[in-house]
């Protein structure tokens, strides 16, 4: 009997994480995984995979929860109906404002889970931002109860070095599979992040706008083309490609809908990149691109420190030095040895 997993993860309409859902279905195909996701809004995103089923929530199951019933946190059924628990996810531990209650229902559905011994694992993710000894200690004993914790940085994997179910990996996408595409040599390629979506950077707003503009000025004085790409437009990435489009109209905007092989070949195409995404950051050294990585939070910069990257770093609060960075191409042997190691990180046991 095929085993089925409930699988935790962020289904926004994000590049990254459908990628990981992309990633995960194509790796186990002798699992079924079902998101746990009530919405119907990616029921076409999960016919593209025979192992990938909508979680059953009908309007039967909202009527109860109006009076008591509520399907969704009834996790002993929950643990009754699958065979495991996996959360799925990069940047799914920050110390924010919600964040006892985020932690309050991650620890009630893995007792609930272990209680019934079947197996709970968190994958591809990273530790941080965080402030309080409270909330790295209220999550170092919610990990030492699970069956393993894959963490995507060295600095996140070293708070946790005393638990013999961690590890440490290079991120999951490293080895997904990216469509082959023919080079533009004059195209540009610029993943895009709203400052006002990142805690602490909505003052710089208008400063990424005004050097992002003058970025693709003096390369279309060079008579190279421009592309936008938006990877998730409810974390506003579209807002802001339209933002610099009204000043720069001859740009392209490649907005992701669900399509991943699609966008991939449009991002692939082009030969330069700016990448503010954690994820366009990993796209665009796989396809060998000249990159300049803009940083808004630890994720890219553990990233940035595990490739042993020397230069100069270009952080949103100093996004006005960006006109004057230079390029860089990584090593191409060291990025094969982190698609190797990269492969060990889904690790399901059952």
């Amino acid at each position: 009997m095929r085993k089925k997993i409930l699988v935790d993860i962020y289904l926004v309409n994000n590049l990254g994480d459908d990628m990981f859902l992309d990633y995960l279905a194509i790796k186990y195909p002798e699992f079924d995984f079902v998101p746990f996701h009530p919405g119907k809004n990616y029921k076409s995103f999960f016919m593209n995979y025979n192992n990938v089923k909508q979680f059953p929530y009908t309007i039967v199951d909202k009527i109860l929860k109006k009076i008591g019933h509520n399907k969704l946190t009834d996790y002993k059924r929950l643990s009754a109906n699958y065979d495991g628990l996996l959360f799925l996810g990069g940047g799914i531990f920050r110390e924010e404002s919600y964040w006892k209650s985020v932690f309050e229902y991650r620890k009630g559905i893995i007792n609930v889970f272990k209680s019934k011994n079947k197996p709970v694992w968190f994958m591809g993710c990273n530790f941080g931002p965080y402030n309080s000894d409270e909330f790295y200690n209220q999550y170092e004993r919610l990990f030492s109860g699970i069956d393993s914790i894959n963490f995507r940085d060295k600095k996140s994997f070293e708070l946790f070095t005393s638990l013999s179910n961690a590890g440490c990996y290079p991120d999951i996408l490293w080895d997904y599979t990216i469509p082959s595409v023919e080079k533009k040599e004059d195209y540009l390629g610029i993943s895009v992040i709203n400052p006002k979506h990142k805690e602490g950077y909505s003052k710089f707003h208008d400063e990424y706008i005004e050097s992002h503009v003058r970025m693709i000025l003096k390369f279309k004085k060079q008579n190279f083309k421009i592309r936008l790409f938006s990877f998730c437009k409810s974390e506003g990435d579209l807002k802001i490609c339209k933002e610099i489009q009204k000043q720069i109209k001859d740009v392209e905007i490649v907005d992701y809908q669900g399509n991943i092989k699609d966008f991939l070949k449009c991002f692939g195409e082009c030969s330069y990149f700016i990448a503010a995404r954690f994820h366009a950051n990993i796209l665009a050294i796989k396809y060998n691109m000249q990159l300049i990585p803009i940083i808004y939070s630890d994720k890219t910069e553990n990233l940035l420190d595990d490739l042993e990257y020397d230069l100069k770093k270009i952080r949103l609060d100093n996004i006005s030095e960006l006109y004057e960075t230079p390029f860089v191409c990584f090593d191409k042997s060291k990025i094969d040895t982190l698609i190797l190691d990269s492969k060990k990180h889904l690790t399901l046991n059952i």
